[in-house]
């Protein structure tokens, strides 16, 4: 017992130090935050579930601490013409597209005032899912179509395939075949892509170009990976866009630590 707590203070400790030095943490000055969501609840929280309330907190301190809410269509313009992007601009993404994202986060944030991005997975629509130890249904097609009201859509994958398995070839078709099924059912999507499991091949150079140049010709403009940073402006690689993972099982204190530094690091 006495070494599980001395253990435990020698943890608290190391936490303590490690958020102390964090603070003198050279961040850029411009930067985009990209926050990554999966399902927005009215139930307990998960890690890949946050309660409406606990995400309408996170929202108005936002605003409130000097962020500012930018939409997918400002970030794709300021990566193919330059377009302009606050110093300390925040996108919120939102993953799978299960039925919640109609049904809570839509009036959500709508009642804000404040959109969101959605990449959903087109080959799921209409389905249910196992997600974070839950079953959860899938938005289909007029589900999609209703909640482009305050969400633009991206890609996820056409049946959320690990990208990192796959052929160049059988990337850019996967990633068409996505793209053909929102066109076909009147979904209005734009050219942005969040890697299913926030993975691509990076460690092989060779491979890494090949993947990336796959994208491109899938007609991707913009691609959002797990990288659990900021990005600094401008935006200088458009298809490897860090994005932060936003757990809903841990404490408002994280999540404000998130948005400043991407992630919590380890000493």
């Amino acid at each position: 017992m006495v070494g599980l707590l001395a253990l435990a203070a020698l943890a608290a400790l190391a936490l303590a130090l490690h958020l102390q030095l964090s603070l003198f943490t050279p961040l850029p000055r411009r930067a985009l935050r990209v926050l990554m969501y999966h399902q927005v609840t009215t139930g307990p929280a998960g890690r890949y579930s946050i309660p409406a309330e606990a995400l309408r907190r996170q929202i108005l301190w936002l605003r409130a601490h000097g962020y500012a809410l930018v939409s997918l269509p400002q970030v794709l313009a300021a990566v193919e013409n330059g377009g302009p992007l606050p110093d300390r601009g925040v996108l919120l993404t939102f993953d799978d597209g299960t039925t919640d994202a109609l049904e809570v986060l839509h009036p959500l944030l709508r009642g804000l005032g404040a959109r969101g991005a959605l990449f959903a997975v087109p080959g799921w629509a209409g389905s249910v899912r196992e997600l974070g130890g839950r079953r959860v249904p899938v938005l289909d097609a007029a589900g999609l179509r209703a909640a482009a009201a305050s969400l633009d859509i991206g890609l996820h994958g056409h049946e959320h395939l690990d990208l990192r398995r796959l052929e160049p070839e059988e990337v850019e078709a996967e990633l068409a075949r996505a793209a053909k099924w929102l066109e076909q059912h009147g979904v209005p999507h734009l050219p942005a892509l969040a890697y299913p499991f926030g993975a691509y091949p990076r460690k092989d150079p060779a491979r890494r170009v090949a993947f990336l140049e796959a994208v491109r010709r899938a007609g991707v403009v913009a691609a959002f990976r797990i990288g659990n940073r900021v990005n600094p402006l401008p935006l200088s690689a458009p298809l490897e866009i860090h994005r932060t993972e936003i757990r809903g099982d841990e404490p408002f204190w994280v999540f404000r630590w998130k948005v400043r530094t991407g992630r919590l690091r380890a000493l």
